[in-house]
């Protein structure tokens, strides 16, 4: 049995409508995260549950205590989904995580909309700072073997995007996705529902663009600059090296700082500015489209290439895999 709230008056349920806000979230360190594959895919990645609510419909009992299998036939129909939500109540009242249920009128003031699954979470940000990607990147390099793919994004502003690039960045296996800027809103609802919990299995940084640039310098990481002039196509880059993907918002791109060459820069060849085709009107692709296609060529071409080999197949700049003539390759 679990004690029900059925006041929207309770201090619990204003706090939550408080953490719709991003100043809120940021001061607190708390975000919300609606529906059952999202908190759980949270769950997995090891963050830190403060408390969980759920829907426990229109007839929750006088006396505040609800049984747990009986309010979900009501609310949840769909047998497959139910029998979810129940493992996912039972495992974070056991792991005693405040598990909490509310009536479907307490419920709908806290949910968000039409994509009520019935259940929300409210969870501790967990950023990856510089000193802890680092060792990540250690362990990962010792266990698979295989330089550092990150990306780097400036300027975004639609959480929606953002959550797109961390889905593809978790599908194409980058190590870790960096936000430059000084503060950023990592958990927005909306970067959470477009990344489909992606966001959780990806280690986050959020630094102002001097610290990345400095970090990455240091670390002899090239950046696939997603920059026009002087840019050579994005396919004729080797991403087997150490890399970093960094894009810009459409509307702005990115700022000056990317395309000042350092002295570091100049004598390691970091600086490395490339381009997508652009054969129709439109004289850009959406940036999460833009990160999808780069992550996945870098994937790519690391697949065709293990430690202690010197062949990368398909690889664009090796004329010799390609069967067109030269004169057609526009080499």
């Amino acid at each position: 049995m679990f004690s029900a709230i059925v006041s929207s008056n309770n201090p619990r349920i204003k706090h939550i409508v408080k953490l719709r806000e991003s100043r809120t979230r940021r001061r607190e360190g708390l975000f919300l995260i609606d529906g059952i594959r999202e908190v759980e895919r949270a769950w997995r990645s090891g963050y830190e549950f403060a408390e969980v609510f759920w829907n426990a419909g229109e007839d929750v009992r006088t006396d505040g205590h609800v049984d747990l299998d009986s309010s979900l036939k009501n609310v949840c129909p769909d047998f497959e989904r139910r029998d979810m939500l129940k493992s996912l109540l039972t495992l974070t009242d056991s792991a005693r995580v405040p598990t909490i249920p509310l009536s479907s009128g307490v419920f709908a003031k806290i949910g968000f909309g039409e994509r009520n699954e019935g259940v929300l979470a409210v969870v501790k940000s967990k950023l990856t700072t510089l000193g802890e990607l680092d060792s990540y990147l250690r362990k990962k390099s010792q266990t698979v073997g295989e330089a550092p793919l990150l990306g780097v994004v400036e300027g975004v502003e639609k959480p929606g995007n953002i959550g797109a690039i961390f889905r593809s960045a978790d599908g194409a296996g980058v190590d870790a996705l960096m936000i430059a800027a000084e503060d950023y809103d990592v958990y927005n609802p909306n970067s959470i529902r477009g990344s489909l919990g992606a966001i959780f299995h990806v280690p986050v940084v959020v630094a102002p663009t001097v610290t990345i640039l400095d970090w990455l310098r240091k670390r002899n990481i090239q950046r696939a600059t997603a920059l026009c002039d002087e840019a050579i196509p994005y396919a004729q880059l080797d991403y087997r090296l150490p890399t970093a993907i960094v894009l810009g918002s459409e509307s702005e791109g990115l700022s000056k700082e990317w395309s000042l060459e350092s002295q570091i820069d100049f004598e390691n060849n970091l600086l490395r500015k490339i381009r997508l085709p652009m054969l129709g009107i439109a004289d850009s692709l959406n940036v999460s489209n833009a990160a999808a296609i780069l992550f996945y060529e870098a994937r790519r071409v690391r697949s065709y290439w293990t430690p202690g080999s010197e062949s990368v197949g398909m690889l664009a700049t090796d004329c010799n895999k390609c069967s067109l003539d030269s004169s057609e390759k526009g080499c």
